[in-house]
């Protein structure tokens, strides 16, 4: 891929062509009514009829003078006038003066706001024209009215009184300027479609969705269009068909290298803490480094509801938080968050535990038919979370981010025959800091001064009770940073932002095996140096949304430059219609691939490892998208149409299972797909359905055949679902669908070829079979109980509500004698409930 030189033009022509937003207006002076229908019957020879003392003293905009029912109609808009044609020449006018108007005014742009619907309890009353007025019976007070809008959350009403013609003014906020939201309940209530096509999530004011019983931040992408995880953890989410460590997951800008507990079956994000998810699945900001499939950006700082403390229990944890204000100038949130599986195995424990230690070696280790080896195995996890933001008099603001993460798994190995033990240990964690200094110079400029470090550590030991031999094996992460970031908005409509940013990783792999003695060592340090700019524009209209990065890199030790862009384009054609234009170009040094599929247990296998241009290049991606949403009276759709090109990958990192299996060659893969999202809001109900296809293949030069399906590639997708969402009362049932994920079937005649020599399986062509459709219903429920200074809630989850049993990986291998071909067989999630309680004050 040559991208830069080529593509960086286009993108700039784009930008120029998109950016320039003409815009013609129309002074107008308001005239008598009486002397402008004088007008228009000399100029379409009508007559109206009216009486004169109600038309006398009203005073109105002029119309264009274009046709006489548009006049009419622009005239409508003003007042709460109706014009009755009882000839083709004679109109007749009256005028409804018991009614009352409202004016909807953008706060910030003070121009009218077109398409504001005004509630009485469930009821529509219509809304608000193409001049921000509409019109209401004059015995309504404005308490008891509701104005609902996509693009706008918080109002504000004036307390003056209103009649026909002099309008009270409600002026409409907007939550976010640049990355202005054009959906606030996507999917489900905390969740919002952004006008960039991101997705941003809140669970602070999350509904539910069906299957979880909080909100699970990165399950909770499982609903989204393009995102699957075929195994049904959050351990391997698939974005665009990419693989889970191309996904650049960040916790208040630092990395965050282990998204899950209990081997990815919840999110390692404690649900409690005050969130934001950002979610780009293309056209992210230049200010994000690798993640050629995906960003999820966590940040944690404002903290907006009523109650400081939380405590909440269910059948796999407990876990608590607690936000204070030290003062005036400083706050302080704690959480924390511990398995109880060593106090209760519940039943989703047990479903859990089924699920994730399929085909590892805490489950698959017999020995024949006259030795049998069995395990005891307990596990727990916890995090915790610290965050402390201090505000100077200057207005800059200091924070301190602070989160750990830690798994560990004990299992016995027990030879039945003669009841002798091995103890086998598994650790995982992960620990983030990050310290941040914002403060403005001024008005329109202010610098971010940000110090970030993730270390990452996954450790196994693996004594065998059938011999003397210990196993070691270590991966570790370490990864430091420096970021600088200058705003600078240049006027109304642009916005600079520069930056610089330092990055070191240094990877460590390590195998020791005692008896017989190995050892193994390896350690990489890559370094980088990154200049990036980024140019936002709004129009005074806010039309147009532009951001256009550059973000140029330097290996140190590659001593290598690759130039990255990233675009974003948005255009509202209409209060309801908007269309969307994003392409970007990444780089990934960081990856994860399989030595063997039994390392640390089989649990965890895939390895971080850094990118050394020989066995393992640089990965970089080009993806084009170009997407339309539409949204009117509780009405959402959304599509998208894509194509995401990934080259240099390694397939060590793909996790074949087949011939590819133990082969390390470098390739690419291509996808072109397209993502559809219907949705409608009835009231308290939401009904989504969202279906997405690909077409996902490899090409690998140097196998025969060069091109064949990815081990990602899921051709068709679909989730959906219905959610009623109160003040107490929240029901989620819904479903997910893919079809089988492609799979490598074996020449049944003749399975083992050199069966006495060098037996191997005979595998036929790579990834020509598929399994069968997956398709999996679920459900939660949740009620809330408020009293004067508190809220409990109590609610149920159940996942795989009909116990449905499908298969989701199937592969060949031999037997330990060779001699016999074993068929694995992974089978999905049984039904599994959950229950919990919360209780806030």
């Amino acid at each position: 891929m040559r991208p830069d030189k080529p593509f960086t033009r286009f993108l700039f022509l784009v930008l120029l062509i998109l950016s320039v937003n003409s815009l013609f207006g129309q002074s107008f002076k308001k005239l008598s009514l009486v002397d402008l229908l004088i007008t228009l019957e000399e100029k379409y020879e009508v007559s109206f009829n009216y009486l004169s003392e109600d038309l006398s003293d009203v005073r109105v905009l002029a119309p264009q003078n274009v046709e006489l029912k548009l006049d009419l109609k622009f005239l409508e808009q003003q007042l709460p006038l109706e014009f009755t044609f009882i000839t083709e020449k004679n109109i007749s006018i009256s005028y409804k003066r018991n009614l009352k108007c409202y004016t909807f005014l953008n706060a910030n742009a003070l121009s009218p706001v077109f398409g504001v619907e005004i509630y009485q309890n469930t009821k529509l009353l219509g809304e608000s024209n193409g001049m921000g007025k509409v019109f209401v019976d004059s015995t309504l007070e404005l308490s008891e009215l509701k104005f609902y809008h996509p693009k706008y959350f918080n109002t504000k009403g004036a307390q003056t009184l209103s009649n026909a013609e002099n309008c009270s003014i409600i002026y409409l906020f907007q939550e976010i300027e640049l990355d202005e939201i054009i959906l606030q309940d996507y999917l489900t209530k905390g969740i919002s479609l952004n006008t960039d096509n991101s997705i941003r999530i809140v669970p602070q004011e999350f509904g539910i969705l069906p299957g979880l019983i909080n909100a699970d931040v990165l399950h909770s992408l499982q609903y989204v269009p393009g995102i699957v995880n075929t195994d049904e953890t959050i351990a391997q989410i698939n974005v665009r068909g990419g693989t889970h460590d191309q996904n650049l997951v960040l916790w208040n800008g630092v990395r965050l290298y282990q998204t899950g507990h209990f081997f990815g079956m919840i999110s390692a994000v404690n649900p409690l803490v005050n969130n934001t998810i950002d979610v780009y699945k293309n056209g992210s900001s230049a200010f994000f480094d690798e993640g050629v499939s995906s960003v999820i950006n966590i940040t944690s700082r404002e903290h907006t509801l009523d109650y400081t403390t939380q405590f909440q229990l269910n059948f796999l944890s407990a876990n608590a938080s607690s936000f204070l204000e030290l003062g005036d100038k400083s706050t302080f949130q704690l959480t924390a968050r511990r398995s109880l599986t060593d106090v209760w195995q519940s039943p989703t424990y047990g479903r859990f535990t089924d699920k994730v230690f399929q085909n590892t070696e805490v489950e698959d280790l017999g020995l024949g038919n006259t030795n049998t080896i069995t395990t005891e195995q307990s596990l727990q996890f916890y995090d915790a979370s610290l965050q402390y933001q201090y505000s100077f008099a200057n207005n800059s603001i200091l924070h301190v981010d602070v989160l750990g993460i830690q798994n560990n798994l004990v299992f016995n190995e027990i030879l039945e025959t003669n009841s002798q033990q091995k103890l086998n240990d598994f650790k995982q964690e992960n620990f983030l800091l990050n310290l941040d200094y914002s403060f403005p110079w001024n008005s329109t400029n202010s610098t971010h001064i940000s110090f970030t470090s993730s270390f990452y550590k996954r450790e196994a030991t693996n004594r065998s009770v059938s011999s003397a031999q210990v196993l070691n094996q270590l991966n570790q992460v370490t990864d430091l940073g420096l970021n600088l970031k200058n705003d600078h908005q240049l006027s109304e409509q642009f916005i600079l932002n520069t930056g610089y940013q330092y990055k070191e990783v240094g990877v460590r792999n390590d195998n020791e095996v005692i008896s017989p003695d190995v050892i193994q060592r390896e350690k990489r340090v890559l370094t980088t140096h990154s200049a990036i700019a980024e140019l936002n524009y709004t129009s005074k209209n806010e039309k147009v949304m532009t951001r256009f990065g550059l973000r140029g890199k330097y290996y140190s030790e590659f001593d290598e430059i690759r130039i990255e862009p990233r675009f974003s384009f948005s255009y509202q054609i209409n209060p309801h219609w908007r269309w969307n234009v994003l392409a970007e170009q990444k780089n990934q040094a960081l990856t994860q691939v399989i030595d063997q599929q039994q390392d640390f247990f089989g649990l965890e296998k895939r390895r971080w490892i850094l990118a050394d241009e020989n066995n393992f290049p640089v990965i970089n991606n080009l993806q084009y998208e170009l997407g339309l949403n539409f949204n009117k009276k509780g009405w959402l759709f959304q599509g998208s149409l894509y194509h995401k090109q990934v080259e240099s990958i390694s397939s060590g990192s793909q996790g074949f299972q087949n011939q590819l299996e133990f082969l390390r060659l470098s390739g690419n893969y291509e996808v072109f797909g397209a993502e559809i999202l219907a949705q409608k809001r009835v009231n308290q109900f939401i009904f989504w359905v969202n279906f997405s296809i690909m077409d996902n293949s490899y090409d690998f030069e140097n196998f025969d055949p060069q091109q064949f399906a990815n081990n990602f590639e899921i051709r068709q997708s679909s989730a959906f679902g219905i959610s009623y969402d109160s003040d107490e009362l929240k029901l989620s049932f819904g479903g997910r669908y893919f079809s089988g994920k492609p799979t490598t079937d074996i020449d049944l005649d003749n399975p083992i070829l050199s069966p006495q020599t060098n037996p191997s399986l005979n595998f036929l062509s790579p990834n020509e079979a598929n399994l069968r459709d997956y398709f999996q219903l679920n459900f939660t429920g949740s009620y809330t109980f408020n009293f004067d200074s508190s809220v409990l809630e109590t609610g149920l989850s159940i996942l795989n509500l009909f116990n449905s049993d499908t298969l989701t990986n199937q592969f060949f291998r031999l037997d330990e004698s060779g001699s016999a071909v074993e068929n694995i067989r992974v089978r999905n999630l049984e039904l599994t409930p959950n229950l919990f309680l919360t209780y806030r004050f």
